[in-house]
Order: C-alpha cells, then structure tokens, then sequence
C-alpha cells in the first residue's frame, strides 16, 4: 500500500511539475500533429491573413493550439489581427523557434485588439514599421499597420510593403460608411507612394469585415475593384464559392488580400485559398479563432 502512494504521488507530481504536459494538452498535441498537413513549399512564397479572434481567446490552449498549428503548416508569413494579450504573443512567439513577430504600437484600452505579423526569421527581415492614419478613428478604429520588408527564399529575394488592416465591423449604414472611408483612405495613400515609385510592391491583408461580392448600394471596396489595372484582390477568385469562407458563422468570406499592380507578374500562375482548419481539428472554433485563415501563394522567380 505504502508503495502505491508513493508511486500515485509521483505520478501527480510529474504531471504538474512546470514543463511537463497534462493529459489533455499531450491530446491536443496528438490531434494536431496528426490532423494537420504541411502548406507551406519551396517553391513559392506563402502569406496568410488570420484573424487570432481575441488571442488567445481559450488561454493557455490556444497558444498551444497555435503553436502546433503554425509549426505544421510551415507558411512563410502571417498578417495577423485581434492581438488581445501581448505578453501571450510574445510567449508563443518564444516557442516558435522559426519564427518571429510583432504588433502594433496603439492602444486605447486593456481590451484593445492589435494588429501585427508572424514571420520566418530566417527568410524574412524587418526593414522598417509604421502606422497610418491614426487620427482617422472613425474610418480606423485600428490604424494600419505598416511593414516594410525583405523576403529572400532560394534564389529568390524582393521587398514588399505590408499594410495589416481590421477594419470596422458589424452590418449597418454607419459601419459600411466607416468601412467605406477607409477603403477611399487607403487607395488614397498607396496611390500618392506607388506615384512616387511605381516599382515599390504593395500587399493589404487583413479582415475587412465585408464581402467582395456585395451588390453596389452596399458594397465598400468599389474603388479597388473599379481599378483592376492599378490593384487586384487575389480573394476574388474565391469569393463566390462559400465553401471558402473565412467566416463560416455567417458564410462569408471577409478575410482578404490585396496586391499592388507591380506584384500581378509575381503572383502570375499563383493562387489563393481559404485553409479548413476546422476540417482537421475538432474544437477549432472553441479553442483557436472563429476566422479560418486565408492564405495566398506567390510562385518565385529569382529577381
């Protein structure tokens, strides 16, 4: 008896000593690992928009869960929004060991939602970060954020600007008006730079919080999509089939990627789809994001 105490003890203590895993946590592990199949190739250049819903929405799970995940896909780059705790941000990009991050600089509150990146390290370098817009709340409630950055895999190297946005949700004549102003704001500012310098490469990701496929009364990107020469939403090619969609409580796909005329030959024979998530792990909307993340592939060609 006296040596099966002991030995239930040390059980109990193992489980709970720090670093070991709970029996539900060596489950999740399993089920990802197991479920997930790697997306990310050597032959192209991967981006992903992922809205992290409120990260980390369930705690410590999640951060787990999104480890797991993100180690299994094996995708280049992530523009992510609804950064909600950074200190678990910036844990879970300590247990990345390929990759780094960051987030935004704005706050206006302890439940404020912050816009950032994930990134390879190894292939991926910060040049320079920036927000804009940020006295234009009413079109903005999260400034964009803006990074410049140097991407070298294999042969092939370029530099891109990414604007990470989350613009204004919910159905409404405000909050389409809102969404409205920001589409003008932004084709506003990368029309000024690209005038500037034509060759200088431009990639929006984000949640847009609207569908591309609205009719014209109420739909909040006419003017990109009435500039097909100037800018293109790889998301368009999907728009219409709603087993894409990014946010499948409503059926829509509001999660999307915008590239700049000077990127059309570097996406040429690429494409863009949403990852079923969900499709591999159980609980993905409990213990992950309500968003599926939406991923674009740029085929490379050495610069």
């Amino acid at each position: 008896m006296f040596k099966t105490s002991i030995y239930l003890f040390l059980i109990f203590f193992i489980l709970l000593s720090p670093g070991c895993k709970t029996p539900a946590e060596i489950d999740n592990e399993n089920e990802i690992s197991h479920s997930l199949e790697k997306v990310g190739v050597e032959d192209s250049f991967e981006l992903v928009t992922w809205n992290m819903h409120n990260f980390p929405d369930n705690g410590d799970k999640s951060v787990e869960s999104y480890k797991l995940i993100i180690e299994n896909l094996d995708i280049d780059l992530y523009a992510v929004q609804e950064i909600a705790d950074t200190w678990s941000f910036d844990n879970l990009m300590n247990d990345l060991s390929e990759y780094d991050g960051l987030y935004s600089d704005d706050t206006y509150g302890t439940s404020y939602q912050k816009t950032g990146i994930i990134y390879k390290k190894n292939m991926i370098t910060v040049l320079s970060k920036d927000q804009i817009y940020e006295d234009r709340e009413y079109e903005f409630p999260r400034p964009p954020l803006i990074v410049k950055l140097r991407i070298v895999k294999g042969e092939f190297s370029n530099e891109i600007y990414l604007i990470v946005v989350h613009l204004k949700a919910y159905q409404g004549e405000e909050e389409l008006d809102r969404r409205r102003g920001a589409v003008r704001l932004l084709k506003e500012y990368m029309d000024s730079r690209i005038k500037v310098d034509e060759e200088k490469d431009y990639i929006i990701a984000g949640d847009w919080n609207d569908e591309l496929t609205d009719g014209l009364s109420e739909n909040c990107f006419t003017l990109l999509l009435n500039d097909p020469g100037s800018y293109k939403f790889l998301t368009l090619e999907i728009a219409d089939d709603p087993i894409y969609s990014s946010y499948p409580s409503w059926g829509s796909l509001i999660d999307h990627i915008l590239i700049s005329n000077s990127l059309f030959d570097d996406y040429n024979g690429g494409s863009t789809t949403t990852i079923l998530v969900d499709s591999w792990i159980s609980d993905y909307f409990n213990n992950v994001s309500d968003h599926r993340p939406v991923i674009s592939f740029f085929p490379l060609i050495s610069q």
